[in-house]
């Protein structure tokens, strides 16, 4: 059975003019500036009613680098509505023999990275439900990894 997917999440995209990408996507696409996160490198943008939508990173750093046809896109992220559909969305790629390349906590969110079977990168996300709050005060987004054999509190 198919992994129950929300909706698209957000694109990540390496950018080698983060000014020009960001004034691009906030004045002529109307995008609003969320957060803008100095020691991970990252604008992140989103349209009135949700979380972010595009996140631009600097190309080169922190292992952002563009697709192996030379796109700037990094990733594409899929959404789900709660943890315990995370869980099973992770149960379904295993079932199906997918790599998973790594589960990482996010602070506002927990994520799912693989990819497709021409190698495009693809991640699978919960959102936590006060995601706002943490972007308004700054997520201290530490990026660790998790495992679906521990305990989540705040989370299920």
């Amino acid at each position: 059975m198919p992994i129950k997917l929300d909706g698209i999440g957000h694109c990540a995209i390496a950018a080698n003019d983060m000014a020009a990408m960001a004034h691009f996507y906030q004045e002529v696409l109307g995008f609003r500036l969320l957060e803008e996160d100095p020691d991970h490198g990252g604008i992140f943008l989103n349209l009135a009613g949700t979380s972010h939508t595009i996140d631009l990173f600097p190309m080169g750093t922190g292992g952002t680098k563009p697709a192996k046809d030379g796109s700037p896109l990094m990733h594409i992220a899929f959404k789900v509505s709660s943890y315990r559909a995370l869980r099973e969305a992770h149960d379904n790629l295993v079932e199906h023999g997918v790599a998973i390349r790594a589960l990482r906590d996010h602070v506002s969110q927990r994520s799912i990275y693989f990819s497709d079977p021409e190698g495009t990168p693809l991640e699978i996300y919960y959102e936590k439900p006060n995601w706002a709050e943490l972007f308004a005060n700054g997520r201290g987004d530490d990026d660790g990894a998790f495992s679906f054999d521990s305990p989540a509190p705040g989370w299920e």
